[in-house]
């Protein structure tokens, strides 16, 4: 089966799943596959922990936070940057695709 566009594609899926689960009765199924855990220390801290964080995040890197927000203007001219370099990449694999063959 030839894939063409994404319906078939999804078909296949759909019928290699479908044939997998009629071979083998599957009961339970997981996938994390023995993960070790979260190794960021404030992964799941309180908005008190805030501060501690900031202080170790400036003591480790040197850095600080800035207050400063993004407004409209900025979203814009980053949007249309982004467009720009996206559009870049685009052309040359569409350039170079001969080459690759």
């Amino acid at each position: 089966m030839e894939i063409k566009n994404r319906k078939l594609f999804k078909e296949l899926v759909k019928k290699l799943t479908l044939e997998l689960l009629d071979e083998e009765s599957l009961e339970e199924i997981t996938t994390t596959g023995n993960v070790a855990g979260y190794s960021t220390p404030f992964a799941f801290s309180s908005k008190e922990d805030e501060k501690k964080k900031k202080k170790r995040f400036k003591k480790s890197t040197g850095f600080t936070f800035v207050k400063e927000a993004i407004d409209d203007k900025d979203l814009k001219q980053i949007t249309k940057l982004i467009r720009n370099v996206v559009g870049d990449i685009f052309r040359d694999i569409w350039l170079k695709r001969n080459a690759w063959k």
